[in-house]
Order: C-alpha cells, then sequence, then structure tokens
C-alpha cells in the first residue's frame, strides 16, 4: 500500500480514536426510560426534555472537546479557523442568530416544503495526498460539529422554557 492510503487510513483512525477514547473518559451510560418490564410506560413531557437536554448539552462538550483537542494536535499555526469561519454545510440552513431572535419564532413555524438541503461535501477532501487539504476536512467537520450542537443544545432549552415552563424561565 503507497503512502497515501496509509495516511488516509491513519487520519481516519485518529478520528475514531479520538471519539471513542472521549466516550470512554465520559463514562457513557444508557439509563432506561422506564423500568425494566414496564407495561404501558409513560414519561412525562418534562421528563423527555430533561433528557433531551442534558444529552444535548452531553454531545456538544464532547463535541467542544474533539475540537479543542484537534485543534492543540494537528491545526495550530495552519491558519484554519479563517477559512472555517463561514464554510459549513450547514450554513445555508437560516437560524436565529441570537437568543433574542430564536424567541421570535413560533413553537411550530409550519413545514417548508422543496426546501433544499446542502450535503457535507468535505470527503473527496479525507481522500487527498495533501495533508494539510486532509487536515483542513477534519478540523471543518469538527468545527461545524461543535456549531451545530451548540446550536441545537441552545435551541432545545429555549424549546423546553416555551412548552414546560410556558416561557416562564
Amino acid at each position: 500500500m503507497d503512502n497515501k492510503g496509509w495516511s488516509l487510513k491513519g487520519s481516519l483512525l485518529l478520528l475514531l480514536l479520538l471519539v471513542s477514547d472521549l466516550l470512554l473518559c465520559q463514562s457513557v451510560a444508557s439509563l432506561p426510560i422506564c423500568p425494566s418490564g414496564a407495561v404501558n410506560c409513560q414519561v412525562s413531557l418534562r421528563d423527555l426534555f430533561d433528557r433531551a437536554v442534558i444529552l444535548s448539552h452531553y454531545i456538544h462538550n464532547l463535541s467542544s472537546e474533539m475540537f479543542n483537542e484537534f485543534d492543540k494536535r494537528y491545526a495550530q499555526g495552519r491558519g484554519f479557523i479563517t477559512k472555517a469561519i463561514n464554510s459549513c454545510h450547514t450554513s445555508s440552513l437560516s437560524t436565529p442568530e441570537d437568543k433574542e431572535q430564536a424567541q421570535q419564532i413560533h413553537v411550530h413555524p409550519g413545514i417548508r416544503e422543496n426546501e433544499v438541503y446542502s450535503v457535507w461535501s468535505g470527503l473527496p477532501s479525507l481522500q487527498m495526498a495533501d495533508e494539510d487539504t486532509r487536515l483542513f476536512a477534519f478540523y471543518n467537520l469538527l468545527h461545524c460539529l461543535r456549531r451545530d450542537s451548540h446550536k441545537i443544545d441552545n435551541y432545545l432549552k429555549l424549546l423546553k422554557c416555551r412548552i414546560v415552563y410556558d416561557s416562564n424561565c
């Protein structure tokens, strides 16, 4: 196998190890919502939101740790942040800029038909021979994951406040 193949496999293995290491270090355990053997188990909306908020916050923390670790080990001095600022494939999705704008959105905004969502196009970059290109693709992917997980975490908390506490929080 040539060096290109080994470099790509090494990069992918590194990302896999980084993710698994973070999960193992965090002692991730899945807890059942309903007791074992429960029939017709019903969970309150508040409990579901509590669980969703905890999980979204956890996912955002993990994505931040992955990004920071990758940045520290592989991206220092390469100027990736200036290229990554507006290059997320999800940037085209209209989302509120801050909490105040988010609070102006209706809870049931309606379905938007024929809306086009962009797809991540970084896979070919992960297969390039150039190490900087591959590292930037990983950097950008982790940057966007951190950015989007932060938005999801914040919007989920806002939604919980609106629905569970009638916007009184």
